[in-house]
């Protein structure tokens, strides 16, 4: 099985928010010289549960214009509940869950601005809104949750729920009336990302690096990818169009040696592109023109979210988001009206920390195309 990290459903947040008080440090010295001069402002900030708890937003999704929606909770990793707030670019407002969950919501998918749905890795259960309130959509007694995601009201998948220690994974589907378990190539997926109910696109938690699967809307196959993701173990998966397919994922060649690499479909071939930054990958997001965003935690300097941008050229920039006492960046969103990058995460405090949503400008940095990161 694919070594699942701490850090799979909240980014950046979960390293920074349990080691303390940690000085940032400097991004890779490679990479420092393409760090954007434009800043990330914060536009909010939350403390949930008891004062010495790390609270964050480990996801943020656009479902408007100028609306997004962000999840996340408190105390990750221990006795935790889970939180939803809604965004119209100049307030944020509390959404209200249904009672007696726990566990940090750690994905979400949207279809529309009235079908969202959510789900919690280590609580086992989904969540959807239906433009009213929120109800519990499923719930499963065993395993995690590592991956979500919902075409329409009645089309959603959900991943992962393997139980520890088992060596297996289990895949399930929605049809809108019934969940039923998916078997065969799906047990094995990780993570998806769908152009329609016809063109949906995976990366596994098998043992071969690098496996990717498309659905054609009756069965699940294998994409051969070549040397493209290989010694790769991919963390998360980008499909925009059935022409323009993104995983991004860490070759490892020692604990201290952790590279980013992204691959690309262009729908005819697959193209690598090898980071310098040495980083864990985070997630993936449409940018603009043609580019796609990938938030990071750097190796060297775990306490700072990274932000980088690509296009089918290679990588082409970065900004960095840090604070006084450190912070960390889960997930990156292009707002609809294109005029603003909205992240999520959390920041260090003297007694724990706090869900951070921050927003910045569309251009990170000066364009150099065709080179690394």
């Amino acid at each position: 099985m694919l070594r699942i990290r701490s850090i799979a459903a909240l980014g950046g947040i979960v390293p920074i928010l349990a080691a303390g008080a940690v000085t940032p440090g400097e991004v890779h010295a490679h990479q420092a010289a393409k760090v954007s001069a434009a800043t990330f402002r914060v536009a909010a900030t939350r403390h949930y549960g008891q004062a010495g708890n790390a609270s964050g937003y480990s996801v943020i999704v656009a479902t408007g214009r100028r609306e997004m929606w962000a999840f996340g909770g408190t105390n990750p990793g221990g006795q935790s509940a889970p939180v939803a707030v809604r965004l119209n670019g100049r307030a944020m407002t509390p959404s209200q869950l249904p009672a007696g969950l726990s566990g940090f919501i750690s994905d979400a998918s949207a279809p529309s601005d009235r079908d969202i749905w959510a789900a919690s890795e280590y609580g086992r259960y989904v969540v959807h809104w239906n433009g009213r309130r929120w109800r519990v959509a499923k719930r499963w007694g065993h395993g995690l949750i590592t991956g979500l995601a919902a075409v329409s009201a009645h089309d959603v998948w959900v991943f992962g729920l393997a139980a520890a220690g088992s060596g297996r994974a289990e895949t399930w589907h929605f049809d809108g009336k019934s969940w039923a378990q998916v078997g065969g190539l799906a047990n094995d997926i990780y993570r998806a990302s769908a152009v329609s109910r016809r063109d949906i696109w995976a990366i596994t938690a098998s043992g071969q690096t690098g496996l990717i699967l498309r659905f054609n809307g009756s069965r699940w196959q294998r994409a051969h990818t070549g040397r493209a993701l290989a010694d790769v173990q991919p963390h998360d998966i980008l499909a925009i169009s059935s022409r323009d397919v993104w995983v991004l994922g860490n070759e490892v060649a020692r604990a201290d040696a952790v590279r980013l690499v992204l691959a690309h479909w262009n729908g005819a071939s697959w193209t690598r592109f090898e980071s310098r930054t040495e980083a864990w990958a985070g997630r993936l997001a449409p940018g603009w023109r043609g580019s796609v965003l990938v938030t990071a935690t750097p190796v060297s300097a775990s306490a700072t979210g990274l932000i980088l941008q690509a296009t089918a050229a290679g990588w082409q920039s970065a900004a960095r988001i840090q604070s006084a006492r450190g912070s960390g960046v889960s997930d990156v969103v292009l707002a609809r009206n294109g005029r603003s990058l909205w992240a999520s995460g959390g920041v260090l405090t003297r007694l724990g920390g706090n869900a951070a949503i921050w927003v910045g400008p569309v251009e990170l940095a000066a364009r150099h195309p065709g080179r690394d990161a």
